[in-house]
Order: C-alpha cells, then structure tokens, then sequence
C-alpha cells in the first residue's frame, strides 16, 4: 500500500498519484529495495544489419520475380478485319475464323498469315504484325473476277434469279429437294457468272444463318441438330476444315450418347406426339413433327412409329392443304403441298392436287390482269365521259346549244342510260324553238329518270302552250310539285299553274260543244245550236234559212246577261240567243272571261 503525504489515505501499489489531491505517493523502503532496478532495451548492431540484409534480398527477390513474369508471360492484342464487299471468309495462320466484318480478339501478338477468300473474287493474303494491348485495323478491297457474259448468259441469269427469289420467298433455303433451294441456284448463278453481287450476297447471308443454327445447337447440347446444321454448312463450304471438324465432334458425341438411345427416342417420340398434336407438321415450323420423326430414323433407322408416323402426317398436310383449296385459299394450299413434296417428292397425290391448283392460280392471275385491264380501260372512259360532261354544260351554258347537243350525244356513247345528257339536249333544242324535238328528248330524260323534277317542268310548260294538251301539262306540273318544285318553281307556284291549268281546261271545253238556243228575230224566233271556234261563232238551224258564221274580228259587241247572249257586227247585225239548257250560259261565259276571244271594240 502507498500512503499520500498530504491527505494521509492509502491506495494499492498500482497507483502513483493520490486521486484526490494529485500528489505522489511515497514509497517505503522495503518496496523500494525488493524491487529490481528497470533498464532500457537495446538492439544488437548485429542483429539490425543481418534483419536489413534479409529484407533488401526479399525485396530484389520479388522485384526480379515480377520482372521476369512480365517478360516471359505471352502478349495479346486485337485484329478488326473489313473486306469491300463484305461476306469474305478469313482464315488465320489456315484456321478458319468467321465472314466479314469481323473482330479478331485475343490474338497472340506476332506476325500471322491472313487470308480471304469469296466467290467470284480473287483470293487475298496478308502478313499482319499484331502487337501487344493493342487493336490491328485491315481493309481490304477484294478484286472481282469478271467474266464478259453474252446476252444468253445474261438471260440465264436472270431466269436462275426468279427462281432464287421464288425459292427465297417459300423459304426453301437448302435441300431437300435437290433441285429446288436457294443454294442450288444461287449456285447455278456463281457458275455463270462467279462475280454475281446477288448470289454472292444471298450465299453469304444463308451461311451466316446456318451456322448461328448450327452453332446454338451445338451449344444446347442438341446433336443430332448440330450435326444437320454443320452439314448443310458444309454443302456452303465443301472443304472448310473447321466445320469438318466440328462434324467429327459432333458425329462423336452422338456416338457416345448412342449409349442412350432407347432413352433419346423415347423423347424423340414425345416431341412428335407434341408436334402432330399442336399442328407443327413440317419444316420451317418450329419444333416440328418431320423433324422429330427423322431423329428417330437416325437413331433407329427400322422404327415401326416413325413408320407409321409419317403416313399420318402425310395425310394430315394433304388434309390441310384440300381444306384450304375448298377455303379457295389457294395460295397457302399452294405452299401445304409444295411443303409436303419438298421432303416426300414421290407423293403421287400431292403433285395432282399441285397441278391443278398451279392452274387455277395462273386462271386467277389471268384474271386479275384483266380486271385492271378493264379498270384502267374503265378509268379512261371515266375520264373522257367526265370530259364531255363538263364540255358539254359549258357550250350549254354559254349559249352554244347546237355544240352542245353535239357533246352530250357523243356522251351517250359512254353512258347511254343518261337522264342527265337527254335532259340537256331537250333544253337545247327548247332554246332553239325546236320544241316537238324538245318534247321528244324530255321524254326520254323521264323514261331514264321519272323523278327528273326540270324534265317535268318543261314538259309541262310545253304540253300548255305548244300542244295545247292541258291534261299532259297537268300531269307533269303535278309531279314537279309532289317532287318539291324547282329553283323560281315553288310548290306554291307550280299550284298555281296547275289550277290556271285546270281552269282554262275546262273553259276550253266549250269549244267542242254544240249549245241548244233559241234566235229571236224581229216577230218571231227560230232554235238551232251555236258553236264556238277560237276564230269565230256559227248558228245552225233547220228552220228558215237564218244559219250563220260571224268572226270575233267582225264583231263589235258581244254581252252576255242571264241566259241571253247579244251580239252587234261591224255592219250592224243583230243576234240575240237565249241558252235553253241550263248551264250552258255559265259556261260561254267562264270561256269568254278566260279570254280565248279577243274583241277590240267594247261591249256596248
């Protein structure tokens, strides 16, 4: 224990100073003698310069370590190779690599051969010094080989191009069948003409196609598709040594998995079933039945499903395709049987069905080249019977009714059943005062079109006062009216005329009549019948000879009163009448009112 001198309290050894006042604490003296004397630590020279020496060889040690790795360890940089047309297969130090344009990573840095080849181009080949962490630009400008082709070559061409587009567009891009894909005659095409910038470029994008396939199948593992795929890439590349390889892996991959076989065509089998059941039947269709099918063949080349398998799906494309020619789709009946004989070209049935229907297609395409003829032919008589139209309404307009009439008879060529044209064609004729030709055209205007509201006007008008038939103006002034009337002719106004009509008609009447009177004379009287002409009046009797016939010109007076009728001559006869038959004053004097007879003299 320590005691502090200030305040006198005691603490453990541990402590040096007095927590209350701050002071030291002292020690006795026994402490002070059983405790041994501290002395500083101290490092031997020796010791120092040996732990130097050690660190400065591990140091040199891992510095030549890491100079050496640095050294040795093999170097990488980049290649971009272009080509001028694209489509250029290159290989590398003789490996092939890919088409261009293409980017070459992880190359070792060096010099390496590099060549590219494309059909109907000379080959190229460059030394290229790749170096390290660094990118290699190339561009090459590939030399076509031209040959000069003559105009039968040409022709040829052109044919094998039709039948590349058609193939194209059918998506028949490989065999089978063996003579009719794109390939076969993209390459019918290169043998005439090797610089063919279609073909070439047609080929280039089929193997690019093939072998992303061909490449995805391999990658999921799926052989027997691999082995397809890397086959028809070699039918584009006869003697690429990268794709017979990749051939020979795959061919030994399916040689190893034969193992399983039973297991594989069982799966095989289910794919099918699927297939068949979703209505995937052939190729392109994806995951389809024919393909499942000759997996199983490849595997078992006697198998009894398969066999039978492929007579169903046989009949069932010849099902869809006679369900699509009683659609009268012919066009994808078409393609359903060309399907069908691309894999199956013995089939008797399907090349029948083909024949006809390529017959009714070329029939519809006959066909439809007429109906455009005829539309177009269609189309220009539209426009040439607008023309006359339009002529023929502005010499109307203008008062040149004879081109008029000229113009729309030449109409009439073009459309006969014209309402319009014989309309303005009695109108015309009307203005030149040919009316009974007027009338005529009207006529054949309202045969055309009952409901021509002008027509009926005209008539009307014409009927009234050039042919004196008050029952045909009738008619036609009241049809005008039940059509709603014309511009000047309103239903108010068309009445009107009708009841003008109506009135003078029967005014008229007594014109056809033979009125009962009785004559007086000075002493005495005779009768007889008076009739009435739009010139004069003549009295008939039997009697004493007193007949006569006075014009209205000759007369200076003529007064009706009651039943009587008086009349004074310029040489000063005398007639007196009396009507002997009720009404008949009435009606004289409703005719004379409606002033069918002109006196100039006053009545007296």
């Amino acid at each position: 224990m320590r005691e502090c001198p200030q305040c006198g309290n005691s603490y453990p050894e541990t402590f040096l100073y007095c927590p209350t006042d701050g002071s030291p604490l002292g020690d006795d003296e026994e402490e002070n003698i059983r405790r041994p004397t501290r002395r500083p630590a101290q490092i031997r020279i020796r010791t120092l310069i040996i732990g130097m020496a050690i660190l400065i060889l591990a140091a040199a040690v891992a510095f030549m370590g890491a100079f050496f790795y640095q050294y040795w360890k093999p170097k990488y940089g980049s290649l971009v190779i272009k080509t001028t047309p694209p489509g250029a297969m290159i290989s590398v130090n003789g490996k092939f690599r890919g088409v261009t344009p293409i980017t070459l990573t992880e190359m070792r840095s060096g010099t390496h051969q590099l060549k590219g080849t494309r059909e109907g181009y000379k080959d190229y080949i460059q030394q290229v010094t790749v170096m390290p962490y660094a990118t290699e630009n190339v561009h090459w400008k590939l030399e076509p080989i031209v040959p000069q082709l003559s105009n039968e070559q040409l022709a040829e061409v052109e044919a094998w191009r039709k039948k590349l587009e058609r193939a194209y567009s059918e998506n028949i891009l490989l065999p089978p069948p063996d003579d009719y894909n794109v390939l076969f005659f993209a390459q019918k095409i290169l043998t005439i003409d090797p610089a063919n910038a279609y073909a070439l470029d047609v080929k280039a994008k089929l193997a690019e196609s093939v072998r992303q396939l061909a490449d995805y199948a391999y990658a999921r593992e799926e052989w027997l598709e691999a082995e397809k795929q890397y086959k028809n890439l070699l039918l584009l590349f006869p003697n690429d040594a990268s794709v017979e390889g990749r051939l020979a892996d795959v061919a030994a991959k399916i040689d190893a998995s034969i193992k399983d076989r039973e297991k594989q065509i069982h799966d095989w089998i289910e794919r099918a079933e699927a297939a068949i059941k979703a209505g995937s039947l052939l190729p392109p269709e994806k995951d389809n039945a024919f393909d499942a099918i000759r997996s199983i063949q490849r595997l078992d080349k006697s198998n009894s499903y398969a066999r039978e398998t492929v007579s169903i799906l046989k009949e069932q494309v010849q099902g869809r395709g006679d369900a699509k020619i009683a659609a009268s789709d012919w066009q994808g009946a078409r393609n359903e049987f060309k399907s069908l004989l691309k894999y199956f070209p013995e089939d008797n049935y399907s090349k029948g069905r083909l024949a006809v229907i390529e017959a009714k297609i070329s029939e519809m395409a006959q066909l439809e080249q007429q109906r455009i003829q005829s539309a177009n032919e269609e189309q220009k008589t539209r426009q040439t019977t607008q023309s006359l139209r339009q002529s023929a309404l502005n010499y109307f307009r203008t008062g040149d009714y004879q081109r008029s009439i000229s113009e729309w008879k030449e109409y009439l060529k073009f459309e006969p059943n014209s309402d319009e044209a014989y309309f303005y064609i009695g109108a015309s004729y009307q203005d030149q005062k040919q009316l009974d030709t007027a009338i005529l055209n009207f006529e054949k205007c309202l045969s055309l079109n009952p409901n021509n509201i002008l027509a009926h006007l005209n008539l009307g008008l014409l009927y009234d006062y050039h042919r004196d038939s008050f029952k045909r103006a009738e008619e036609h002034l009241r049809k005008a009216k039940d059509l709603g009337g014309a511009e000047g002719y309103n239903p108010a106004r068309l009445q009107s005329m009708i009841q003008d009509l109506q009135d003078r008609a029967q005014a008229y009447s007594v014109l056809k009549m033979q009125f009962s009177v009785e004559h007086k004379h000075t002493f005495s009287s005779c009768r007889g019948h008076l009739s009435f002409t739009e010139e004069g009046m003549e009295y008939r009797t039997t009697e004493t000879d007193h007949s006569f016939y006075e014009s209205y010109k000759g007369m200076r007076a003529f007064a009706m009163q009651g039943n009587s009728l008086s009349i004074k001559t310029r040489n000063n006869k005398k007639y007196n009448f009396v009507f002997l038959n009720a009404g008949d004053a009435e009606r004289v004097r409703a005719w004379v009112s409606s002033r069918y007879i002109r006196i100039d003299n006053q009545v007296d």
